[in-house]
């Protein structure tokens, strides 16, 4: 009786909040439950580190800086006349890496952001991304590998042994992620960045375009309750 007093002299709000606990806790018992997530739906955001909320939209936009400003560069280089039919012929590139600075793992990550760029490269009208299989054959032939390429010698190597092979290399692009970190106390805010970087294997010359997006992790109760006033 006294409990069944207890329940009638909580508000609503109350009792339906102790109900959605105890369902939770039963719930959880029973161990992890899966669901295949409609297009629509936002990603999943990660409370230890970063995820696909932060790693999707830094590919699509460091891409998107990149061909843009490689069919600038195009145009400039051959005096590109607005009122002639566009320049059809793509630059071959060889993506050669992806290298992790941050303070965190990419974990399985790392291949997805790579195919995810690659993905998006080849959809773009001004660049062409050679097999990574075959400049891999190359470099293995030739005891390289991509960072290699920087010595004068070793660039002319592997550009006669592609040239040989009809696929001739003229750009080598390398992915970089970076992180920055701001402490306040228990809670923190990092900062990751995309940068792409293309090279010309004839000048050495870059064209480089980045992308960051801003993280904040919450573990102090003051972190959290004035976190809950921002979404």
């Amino acid at each position: 009786m006294r409990t069944k007093n207890i329940l009638f002299g909580l508000s609503l709000d109350c009792v339906l909040a102790i109900i959605l606990c105890l369902f939770v806790s039963v719930s959880g018992c029973s161990g992890t439950k899966a669901r295949v997530m409609n297009r629509g739906e936002h990603n999943m955001v990660g409370s230890n580190k970063a995820g696909s909320e932060v790693y999707n939209p830094m590919v699509h936009s460091t891409v998107d800086k990149l061909i843009s400003q490689v069919a600038l560069d195009r145009v400039r280089l051959a005096g590109y006349n607005p009122a002639a039919p566009p320049i059809p012929q793509k630059i071959n590139v060889y993506f050669a890496s992806i290298e992790n600075r941050s303070m965190e793992e990419l974990g399985d990550f790392k291949e997805h952001l790579r195919a995810s760029i690659n993905e998006k490269l080849t959809k773009s009208d001004q660049i062409n991304i050679v097999s990574e299989r075959a400049v891999d054959a190359i470099l293995r032939s030739l005891n390289m590998r991509a960072d290699d390429l920087f010595a004068e010698h070793n660039k002319d190597n592997f550009i006669s042994a592609m040239g040989k092979s009809g696929t001739p290399i003229e750009y080598v692009l390398f992915a970089e992620i970076t992180s920055g970190t701001t402490e306040s106390n228990r809670d923190m805010q990092r900062e990751y960045k995309l940068t792409l970087r293309l090279v010309d294997t004839k000048t050495w010359k870059e064209i480089v375009e980045s992308s960051n997006i801003r993280k904040e992790y919450n573990n102090s109760v003051k972190g959290k309750f004035f976190n809950w006033f921002k979404k």
